[in-house]
């Protein structure tokens, strides 16, 4: 796909340019209705959303006796455009030949650049070690002392793993009963007799009230 300019006449004079498609894959043809395009009036503008309303094939419609396509522009409703100025929007089948193709001048450098940083980062990462994410691998001498520690402390817990169950037994001692009643021991009568003349004291001195007297 290529995106050319020809002369814009009107009545035989030219008052502009317009853009216009050639060498067109097939998939990039729209057909269907609803389906998002990429007008080349519109070929760099990528925040515009376009979308197919009707394709008119030459002598359908009296208004494009050459053929055309109807498209709601989202800035402008409705606008028509030849049969060679529309295209499927490269992002909706992700031709990404078509997509660099939009990028202006200034991003393509960007972009340009943006690859050569990345992959100097990846050469450099790879100069600095394998390029394997993870633990290291363990020496092999170091691997093979271990090994052999592991396997004498096998040999010396018979294979078994966790603390060694001990070997002295010591029997616990039961508790003797007391013959005794659990929790607070009763009070006795004086005890009680006390607490209540204390109670009544208080009774008496607050009018039979409880809590904090209200301020006068």
């Amino acid at each position: 796909m290529k995106l050319q300019e020809r002369d814009w006449l009107v009545g035989g004079h030219k008052i502009g340019t317009q853009c216009f498609y050639s060498d067109v894959e097939q998939e990039l043809v729209p057909t269907a209705p609803g389906t998002r395009v990429l007008p080349a009036a519109y070929f760099y503008e990528k925040g515009t959303r376009c979308e197919l309303l009707k394709r008119h094939e030459p002598g359908e419609y009296r208004l494009m006796p050459n053929g055309g396509f109807e498209v709601w522009v989202e800035d402008g409703g409705r606008r028509y455009f030849d049969l060679d100025q529309v295209i499927v929007h490269p992002a909706v089948i992700k031709h990404q030949k078509t997509l660099d193709k939009m990028m202006r001048k200034a991003e393509k450098e960007q972009a340009k650049r943006d690859r050569q940083y990345k992959k100097g980062a990846r050469d450099a990462q790879k100069a600095k070690g394998t390029g394997q994410r993870g633990r290291r691998p363990m020496d092999p001498a170091e691997k093979a002392r271990r090994e052999q520690e592991k396997a004498a402390r096998a040999i010396k817990s018979g294979g078994k793993r966790g603390r060694p169950k001990s070997t002295v037994s010591t029997p616990k001692t039961p508790k003797a009963p007391t013959g005794g009643k659990r929790g607070r021991r009763p009070l006795d009568q004086a005890t009680i007799d006390a607490r209540a003349r204390e109670a009544a004291a208080r009774a008496k001195k607050s009018g039979g009230k409880r809590g904090r007297p209200k301020r006068g």
